[in-house]
């Protein structure tokens, strides 16, 4: 058998050297906890199959919702966590982890303190963590080579010598995120470096730009190194994971930062960023980038910011010009759209919701037009259809991170956010709408009482509040807020009952929360809200809470996974179930409680 090498400096282990430390690493992967991948299974690692080119796009298996990659000549279990964006595995994340692999001379991680901004699942920390390790210990073994040619020495010595240099040095590294996801997370870094690393990787929560002088004072907390992978995705916090940026990156911090560009958002801060430190750049591939960089000093920092205010200003101008012209172009294609509404007709069904290209908060006049189209068009009750588009394939336009629908006579702008998975829109909740608002006699909202389960964006609360019922809107606490900002900006003026919103945790203390007594509805609205499989079983007993004699549940699922398949088994079990409609993998259906 080939035995392979581990490379430094130019120089490579020999054979003997490295064969006890092949032991150990087969015994430990012979162990494969929770169904991991065998051994046989292995791939090579991007270093040994790429050398040092750059390639975000690595092989992997998954076994169990795991992904097994290669870095830093170990492997590396990751648990993804299907309830938010940051427990998935993005492609920066792999990029910073390969370069960080190949480039281990350039940067030298070992004995270095290092902080992660937006850990996330924990690879790059964990790759951090066993690089630091990985690099000295092969350093170790080098020297004590060389030092015993010609004297005898047996290779046990030196086999008992590298491992007392594994346990003894490596990175301090400290993994950050929101609290929402410091469990995964945990977990994740956990697994991949207990017993492997001198140095235990810690993790804690961090919200940006959050009170940091206190929480992270810099008197206290200093880094060689602040790595950042894929963290702009949440354009409403920009301006504070800049902050955070300039709060670690202090005199003698190195700042590395991946990125893939998305929106337009990305190349302004991206801009932001290259004003604010000293920047260079490492690697470009397409729209991904890793960028270098160090803090720049008190004086520059002065004479930047005059100079990026006055941009600022400028810049500020030039919008309210582009305001003030887009608006009269949208008049005028808003006269276009009402004479070709008149000239279609009647409504085309479910599977192909009107086309809007206006925006209804910058312009009420297209709106109150629009409206009555659909009153001369009417409204016929369908049902989804196998052949055509899905209907949750809307026709919608996508305007600086805002989606705009038609639903009820009304254009609805939905604002989502990339944070959490709750905060973005499901085929569900386009489905559900669809049906809600096809089929008004079949299922009659109006003057009724209604919950929504997991409202994320609120989109179905605001179709169905435009239908005439009194809603509430509920989620976990963590997405309220771009909840409440839609259902405000939606609503406003045009429902005669106004929408709740309030925080709801599945099965947690339900009676104490929201008391039978008190609390009874006539609908209960659930839209793509099986997709945390860890919490199954608390949202079936929270819509048994809630669905009391006298209240209808509608709930639409896109089916994805097994685990679905078997909580649609639970739910027919528990209720008296119908199902409305039917399209490939999307269902809806019809429940009432059992006696």
């Amino acid at each position: 058998m080939d035995i392979p090498t581990f490379e430094d400096k130019g120089n490579v282990i020999g054979k003997e050297g490295v064969e006890e430390e092949l032991e150990k690493k087969k015994e430990r992967e012979d162990e494969n906890e929770d169904g991991e991948v065998r051994e046989e299974e292995k791939v090579e690692s991007p270093g040994q199959k790429q050398g040092t080119g750059f390639s975000p796009h690595i092989g992997f298996f998954n076994s169990l919702q795991r992904e097994v990659y290669y870095y830093a000549d170990e492997k590396i279990v990751i648990e993804e966590g299907l309830d938010s964006f940051a427990g998935m595995i993005w492609p920066a994340a792999l990029a910073v982890c390969h370069h960080l692999d190949s480039h281990r001379q350039e940067i030298n991680l070992v004995d270095k303190a290092v902080l992660e901004l937006g850990a996330g699942t924990g690879l790059v920390s964990v790759v951090a963590a066993l690089l630091g390790k990985r690099l000295l210990a092969s350093s170790c073994v080098l020297q004590v080579e060389e030092l015993t040619v010609g004297v005898g020495v047996e290779v046990d010595s030196l086999c008992s010598f590298e491992s007392v240099s594994l346990n003894h040095i490596g990175a301090w590294v400290t993994a950050t995120d929101l609290p929402v996801v410091l469990n995964n997370l945990t977990a994740n870094v956990s697994r991949n470096t207990r017993g492997r690393c001198r140095h235990t990787p810690q993790v804690a929560a961090l919200v940006w730009g959050h009170d940091l002088e206190t929480t992270y004072p810099t008197s206290v907390y200093r880094y060689d190194y602040v790595l950042a992978a894929d963290v702009v995705y949440h354009h409403d916090f920009l301006n504070e994971l800049l902050d955070t940026m300039k709060h670690f990156c202090r005199p003698g911090t190195t700042l590395i930062w991946a990125n893939k560009v998305r929106f337009e958002t990305d190349l302004k801060f991206m801009e932001d960023f290259q004003k604010t430190f000293h920047t260079s750049l490492l690697v470009e591939d397409g729209e991904l980038k890793i960028f270098m960089a160090t803090c720049k000093d008190e004086e520059e920092d002065v004479v930047e910011s005059e100079l990026w205010r006055e941009e600022e200003v400028k810049e500020e101008d030039e919008d309210e010009e582009e305001t003030k012209q887009h608006t009269e172009e949208e008049l005028d294609s808003a006269e276009e759209l009402r004479i070709s509404e008149a000239q279609r007709g009647g409504d085309e069904g479910l599977n192909e919701p009107d086309e809007i290209t206006t925006e209804c908060d910058e312009c009420k006049e297209d709106e109150q037009e629009v409206a009555e189209v659909t009153e001369q068009a009417g409204c016929q009750p369908t049902v989804l259809q196998p052949s055509g588009d899905p209907a949750w394939v809307p026709s919608t336009r996508n305007s600086f991170g805002k989606d705009i629908y038609h639903y009820a006579g009304h254009d609805i702008v939905i604002q989502e956010s990339i944070d959490y998975f709750g905060a973005v829109m499901w085929p569900g909740a386009l489905a559900l709408c669809s049906f809600l608002d096809n089929n008004r006699q079949m299922v009659d909202v109006r003057g009724k009482e209604v919950l929504e389960l997991g409202a994320g964006t609120g989109l179905v609360t605001i179709v169905a509040s435009l239908l005439g019922a009194s809603v509430t809107a509920t989620d976990l606490p963590e997405v309220l807020s771009n909840l409440k900002a839609n259902v405000m900006r939606n609503t406003r003026g045009r429902c005669r009952h106004t929408p709740q919103v309030a925080a709801l945790i599945w099965g947690h203390d339900l009676e104490t929360t929201y008391p039978t007594s008190v609390y009874r509805y006539d609908y209960v609205l659930a839209a793509d809200v099986v997709y945390h499989h860890d919490f199954l079983n608390e949202l079936l007993d929270t819509m048994k809470h809630f669905c009391r004699p006298g209240t209808t549940l509608i709930w639409a699922n896109k089916v994805r996974f097994e685990g679905d398949l078997k909580f649609m088994e639970d739910f027919q079990k528990t209720f008296h179930t119908s199902l409305l409609a039917e399209d490939g993998d999307m269902r809806i259906f019809m429940a009432t409680g059992r006696e």
